[in-house]
């Protein structure tokens, strides 16, 4: 089968201890069978291990899921190439029904007896929407219905073999009775009255099976419908969510933020108690009221420092902190988003370059921060006051002309 989405991940022996690789890899619980990863081992001098003489095995921790554990067989890490040191491994539905964030461990058993710790890598899976808004209730109905209309055609077969059967049956016997007749007079009589009782018989059998067969085809027919109309319900009411969800797409598109296309924060090494307090300030074109819903997402670009969690603080008019602390947000990849209910209005906000506290070292460079009401995050837009109409343009152009410069 082809992989459409594939995830390379270089795997390297070192006696420098496992450093965690930070893939920045999503792959989606909608992958079946389309979502791969690809690793490359090397030895400790760069060169390709012998696949040839060693066994591949992964353990995946669920860090999102209290730490559970997913062990693959050997049998599902297939080698590619053993000379080349290639492998790869098809994730699985039961690891993608998962959400969250996944810690793979790299572990390599040899011929020779022995066995080494090669490292560490993270990635990311998310439910895809289609899995909460359209259920797969409709091949369900199908096959029920395939297999009771088998079952009632294999009947129907079956009860006009038996009819075949006794009408010949009885065709027999009446050959055998007219027979006896021009034979022996005084047997005639009787052998067509068996004759007679014998299709009697076989009639009554016949309108039993087929009573027998239509009775179970009211039923298969009531279930059918039962389905259909349960099936109805439920399609009924995603479509009910799924136009919730584009109104409010409609309504919360706007960006309350100032500024915030990009923003870069380089790392502090003074040694000094700001080195961890590296962040950048967001002011609010107006202010989110106590008790209303909103979103903030945006992507990020690491250039120092290794980090998974980012910090955010709010804001009141004082410039106060609401809330006792910081909300800790966690990246996927290169992209976040979180959403957020506060008790105070909100009326700027800082992002750290990781955690408060802990920022010493920490480069990063934000891009396309967007800060808008509801749960729903959509792309980025600048705030409307920063958009200049086409009116503004010509009159910034005219006055340009006529200061003797030119657009």
């Amino acid at each position: 089968m082809p992989i459409r989405k594939k995830g390379d991940v270089e795997i390297k022996t070192s006696a420098n201890g496992a450093k965690v690789k930070q893939t920045g890899y999503t792959f989606y619980s909608y992958d079946k069978n389309a979502a791969a990863l690809y690793f490359q081992f090397r030895e400790q001098d760069g060169q390709p291990t012998d696949l040839s003489k060693a066994t591949v095995r992964l353990v995946m921790t669920l860090d999102d899921d209290g730490g559970k554990k997913f062990i693959p067989g050997d049998d599902e890490i297939e080698v590619i190439s053993a000379i080349r040191g290639t492998a790869k491994y098809v994730l699985p539905e039961m690891l993608l029904s998962y959400e969250g964030k996944v810690t793979g461990y790299v572990y390599m058993n040899f011929d020779d007896g022995s066995r080494s710790d090669d490292g560490q890598f993270t990635f990311r899976i998310k439910h895809s929407m289609i899995t909460h808004v359209l259920p797969e209730l409709g091949d369900k109905y199908v096959r029920d219905f395939e297999d009771v209309k088998e079952q009632v055609e294999q009947a129907a077969d079956g009860a006009k073999e038996t009819i075949s059967q006794k009408v010949t049956e009885a065709s027999d016997t009446s050959d055998s009775a007219i027979s006896n007749v021009n034979q022996v007079a005084d047997g005639a009589t009787e052998s067509i009255t068996t004759a007679a009782d014998s299709i009697d018989k076989a009639k009554s059998n016949a309108e039993a099976t087929i009573s027998q067969y239509v009775s179970s085809v009211g039923s298969a027919k009531e279930a059918a419908e039962k389905r259909i109309n349960d099936a109805s319900g439920e399609v009924e009411t995603a479509k009910v969510e799924a136009i919730k969800n584009m109104s409010e797409l409609d309504i919360s598109d706007k960006n309350y933020l100032l500024d915030s296309k990009k923003r870069v924060r380089e790392a502090r090494t003074s040694g000094e108690p700001e080195d961890n307090s590296n962040y950048a300030t967001y002011f609010l074109s107006e202010p989110i009221q106590a008790g209303v819903e909103f979103t903030v997402s945006g992507q990020l670009e690491i250039t120092d420092g290794d980090f998974d969690t980012i910090s955010i603080k709010f804001r009141d008019e004082n410039g106060k902190n609401i809330g006792d602390s910081s909300f800790y947000v966690d990246r996927s990849g290169n992209e976040f988003s979180e959403t957020f209910t506060l008790s105070q209005t909100t009326y700027r906000m800082y992002i750290y370059a990781g955690k408060t506290g802990e920022t010493r070292g920490n480069g990063v460079i934000y891009e396309n921060i967007k800060l808008q009401p509801g749960s729903i995050a959509t792309a980025w837009t600048p705030n409307p006051s920063e958009i200049m109409t086409q009116k503004q343009y010509d009159k910034l152009a005219n006055a340009i002309t006529s200061l003797g410069g030119s657009i």
